[in-house]
C-alpha cells in the first residue's frame, strides 16, 4: 500500500523526501493557446528541513488571487491551472486572506494536493487561537495536514519572549505531525536582527521574508538564517512593478534574489497596467524563474506520488 506524505513524514520521522512539480491538474485544464508560457518545468528547490522541493516560483494566494479587480472567477481557474501546468507546486495562503483557503478547498482535488507544497498561516499568536486557526483552515483547505505553518507578520511580538507561546505551539504541531514546517512570514514586521533570534530559538524551517521595493529588505541577514537549515521565500520581489505589468527588467530584479539559496519567490500577478493582464505578468514570472534553481529527481524517494509531467502549450 503506497503512503501519502503525512504518512510518509511520520513513518520515517522526518518530511516527504520530494513532490511532483506538476500536479494530474484534476479538473482544471489550462488552455493550450498561450505560447508565451513557454516550455518546460519551473526548476525546484529545498523547502524546509525535511526534504520537500519547492518551485523557484510560488503561487501567492492572496488579494491578487482572491480580488475580482484582478481575476474573475474563469480567470482564477485558469490562472491557477495554468500555474500547475508549468511547474508551479508552491502555493501559499493564510486564514485571514479573504476566501483563500475556501476557493483553493473547493477547487483542488485530493489527488491534486498530493503534488503541492501547502503552505498557509495563522492569525494568533497564542496557543488557543493557533489550535483554533489550524482547525479553521483544516475546514476550509479539506486537508488535515499542511506542509508549511507560518505565524502571520501582524500577529508577531516584538522579542523573542513575545513570540514564546505562538512558536512553542507551532512545535508541538510539528512534533505531533499536524504540520512539518513551521516558521513566521514577515512584511517587515520584525527587524531583521529578531528574525535571526526566532529562527534559532524555536528551529523554525521556512520563512517568507520581504526583499522588495518599500518593505523591510532581509538579504542582509538571510545567509546567516540559512544557515541554521532554516529556508527562505523571497516576497515582493517585484512590487515596484505595480501597476506596470511585467517589465524587461524583471530578470534583474529577481537575480540578486534567486542566485541565493532562496526558496523561492512569490507571484505578482498584477494586471493594472493598461493592456496587461495575469497572463502577461505570470508568462513574465515562468520566463524568469527557469532561469534559477535545479530540478532533480527528489520525487521519486516519495511513495504513492506519480513522476512530473510537464506539457507544452502548443500541444
Amino acid at each position: 500500500m503506497s503512503l501519502n506524505r503525512r504518512q510518509f513524514c511520520k513513518k520515517l520521522g522526518y518530511g516527504a523526501a520530494g513532490i511532483a512539480a506538476a500536479a494530474s491538474l484534476g479538473r482544471l485544464r489550462a488552455p493550450k493557446s498561450h505560447a508565451s508560457l513557454g516550455n518546460g518545468p519551473v526548476p525546484k528547490r529545498k523547502l524546509g528541513r525535511n526534504g520537500l522541493m519547492a518551485s523557484t516560483l510560488a503561487m501567492g494566494a492572496g488579494s491578487r488571487f482572491t480580488g475580482d479587480a484582478y481575476l474573475s472567477g474563469a480567470d482564477r481557474e485558469e490562472y491557477l491551472a495554468s500555474c500547475m501546468e508549468h511547474g508551479v507546486n508552491y502555493i501559499d495562503t493564510a486564514i485571514n486572506y479573504g476566501p483563500s483557503e475556501e476557493m483553493l478547498g473547493n477547487m483542488l482535488t485530493d489527488n491534486d494536493w498530493e503534488h503541492f507544497v501547502l503552505s498557509t498561516k495563522t492569525y494568533s499568536n497564542t496557543r488557543d487561537g493557533i489550535l483554533d486557526d489550524l482547525q479553521t483552515s483544516q475546514g476550509r483547505l479539506k486537508r488535515d495536514y499542511f506542509d508549511v505553518y507560518l505565524v502571520h507578520n501582524d500577529v508577531l511580538g516584538n522579542s523573542v519572549e513575545d513570540n514564546a507561546e505562538a512558536f512553542s505551539t507551532m512545535q508541538e504541531l510539528r512534533e505531533a505531525g499536524d504540520v512539518a514546517n513551521i516558521g513566521f512570514s514577515s512584511h517587515g514586521a520584525v527587524n531583521p536582527a529578531l528574525a535571526v533570534e526566532l529562527v534559532k530559538e524555536f528551529e523554525l524551517d521556512h520563512c517568507i521574508l520581504t526583499i522588495g521595493h518599500g518593505q523591510e529588505d532581509y538579504r542582509e541577514v538571510i545567509p546567516e538564517i540559512v544557515a541554521t537549515g532554516c529556508t527562505v521565500a523571497a516576497f515582493k520581489v517585484m512590487l515596484h512593478l505595480e501597476g506596470e505589468g511585467p517589465g524587461s527588467n524583471a530578470r534583474d530584479i529577481y537575480q540578486d534574489v534567486l542566485e541565493r539559496p532562496y526558496t523561492s519567490a512569490i507571484i505578482t500577478h498584477t494586471n493594472e497596467g493598461e493592456n496587461v493582464g495575469w497572463r502577461d505578468v505570470l508568462a513574465e514570472n515562468l520566463a524568469t524563474a527557469r532561469q534559477y534553481g535545479e530540478t532533480g529527481d527528489a520525487h521519486a524517494a516519495l511513495p504513492g506520488v506519480v513522476a512530473p509531467r510537464f506539457s507544452s502549450p502548443a500541444e
